[in-house]
């Protein structure tokens, strides 16, 4: 049950920061980041290297991932709900989709490429 308490916790503590501040991140995310906070700083405090901490939560993050797919019934319910508009702006859907896709795939290779030059990595793969 701590480990449930500790999750909630963060995530309230994200929420918060990220409504008061107006931050356009999204406020799990946040959350996350403190619950990586907390483990690490509470395993530190307390001299701990088998990771008391992280056994406390472990627990229920194990739950949470097993279950994961019960979070989705509200999205598929959404979705039936608008089928209409979705039918509606199908082809706009679809560009958009395409189109972001084309771009990931051009800004992850640039930056591969741009990673291979300032880190010398030309002919890594001849085998050298």
């Amino acid at each position: 049950m701590e480990g449930l308490f500790v999750i909630l916790v963060c995530q309230l503590i994200g929420e918060i920061v990220v409504r008061t501040l107006d931050l356009s991140m999204p406020a799990p995310a946040l959350g996350i980041v403190l619950l990586l906070a907390y483990l690490w700083f509470a395993d530190r405090r307390a001299g701990s290297e088998d990771g008391a901490a992280h056994t406390r939560v472990s627990g229920v993050a194990d739950t949470l991932l097993k279950n994961l797919g019960v979070l989705f019934v509200p999205l598929g319910v959404g979705v039936m709900q608008n089928y209409r508009l979705i039918y509606d702006y199908a082809g706009t859907i679809v560009i958009a989709v395409m189109v972001s896709t084309i771009v990931t795939l051009m800004v992850t290779v640039g930056a591969f490429l741009l990673a291979s030059r300032l880190f010398g990595a030309e002919g890594a793969g001849d085998g050298h």
